[in-house]
């Protein structure tokens, strides 16, 4: 049924979701050549087999390798977030293989959550950014949901038990080997919270040159582990990680409650120096900009030109032949209607407008991220199969980019 339905994929003219008419080529044949990067029920670590992946994030080296990081979920028997682990991949070859799972952090019944990814280009250092929640899965048996956990969480608040610590880890071998743990609540504060995204380095000459991006913000919780408030903004370090300093960010009035509010986004560099910040909200994606290397930002204004359902999606600032910034933004995301049929959007403004939109993925398609392999394509690496697989597709520029 799978391979019928992808047949008949393959034979349609791709459809965007905006202003954009059918595409004259069948950019949705690349579909057809998806990668499985991690699956469920078929990846084992050990003795374990983990039963989800989830939050795909990726950056890329000086050596070209390309480094997958997600969450590997389910080491217990309860759902989704139990026992959580991060897990990477590896490929030294533009996505085409995958090297056995490495994981870069784990904390036993304890689930690793919130994370960040982020590439010192200067050190040829990659960082791991995340958060862990102070308590052991198996007190929630097989039950999920507040009414489950907010005795758990009070029984932390009445033993004055942080709630959330935050760690780094790292690697200088790209992603063979990772540090021990080092716990950073010290430097960020209480409940953290690093994006669900890839961050990036900063490389327009200038004051700020070097500067580690990582979007993100904070949450609070009451004694019972209800968030209350969340604190949307990206976290930047100027000394290699060591330490990081918060920007928040000023959201539009219609997105502050904490049920509207997201501190999921991504953050990429533009031609000259400034940055784009993109947000998940409830009611659509909103954008923001910095001109001093995310030390300060304009308050969130909506974009109605991206139409999607409410998930976090990557933003990627391509770069031409010489690794020179172009004005070429891409932005990944799930069609309106649901956590499928994943579009890409294209902006040639550096973010002001987003004229082309295409389809490029059918089936179930939630959290996403792009990276670019080389001067001709992009990869995109997605939630499957119902968070059950990732996988990676290499995407043609020129397609994607076309504009008719």
């Amino acid at each position: 049924m799978k391979l019928l339905r992808a047949a008949a994929f393959y034979l349609l003219v791709v459809l965007t979701v905006s202003r954009t008419s059918a595409l004259d080529f069948q950019l949705s044949a690349e579909w057809a050549k998806a990668i499985p990067v991690f699956q469920a029920n078929v990846d084992k670590v050990g003795e374990h087999r983990y039963t989800n992946y989830r939050e795909p994030v990726v950056v890329k080296t000086n050596s070209g390798k390309l480094i997958v990081g997600v969450h590997a979920g389910n080491r217990l028997s309860w759902p989704e977030r139990s026992g959580q682990d991060l897990a990477i991949r590896i490929s030294s070859d533009n996505g085409k293989s995958w090297s056995p799972i490495t994981i870069a952090a784990e904390h036993g019944n304890y689930s690793c959550q919130c994370h960040g990814l982020v590439y010192d280009s200067e050190k040829n250092r990659i960082l791991f950014l995340y958060t862990v929640y102070n308590w052991d899965y198996r007190e929630a048996g097989e039950g999920r949901g507040k009414e489950v956990t907010a005795p758990i969480y009070k029984n932390l608040t009445e033993k004055n038990i942080p709630l959330v610590n935050s760690f780094e880890v790292h690697s200088d071998d790209e992603g063979l080997t990772w540090s021990q743990s080092r716990d950073i609540t010290p430097n960020v504060g209480r409940q953290a919270h690093f994006g669900a995204s890839e961050g990036r380095q900063l490389t327009v000459e200038g004051a700020y040159k070097g500067r580690l991006l990582l979007a993100g913000g904070r949450i609070d919780l009451n004694e019972v582990g209800y968030i209350t408030t969340k604190y949307p903004g990206v976290w930047h370090s100027d000394d290699h990680g060591e330490s990081w300093t918060f920007a928040e960010i000023s959201v539009d009035p219609q997105v502050k409650s904490a049920d509207i509010a997201s501190v999921e986004a991504r953050v990429t560099e533009l031609t000259d120096g400034t940055l784009l910040y993109n947000q998940r909200t409830r009611k659509g994606r909103f954008l923001a900009t910095s001109r001093d290397g995310g030390t300060t930002w304009t308050n969130t204004a909506h974009a109605p030109e991206l139409l999607a359902t409410q998930c976090n999606g990557s933003l990627l600032t391509l770069r031409d032949a010489q690794g020179k910034l172009t004005n070429t933004v891409l932005h990944s995301i799930p069609s309106p209607g649901g956590r499928s049929n994943g579009v890409i959007y294209v902006s040639k403004d550096g973010g002001k407008n987003w004229p082309i939109a295409q389809n490029v993925v059918e089936g179930h398609f939630a959290y996403s991220a792009l990276i670019q392999v080389d001067a001709h394509a992009v990869g995109l690496i997605f939630e499957t199969e119902h968070y059950e697989d990732i996988r990676f597709i290499t995407l043609p520029i020129a397609l994607l980019t076309y504009d008719y």
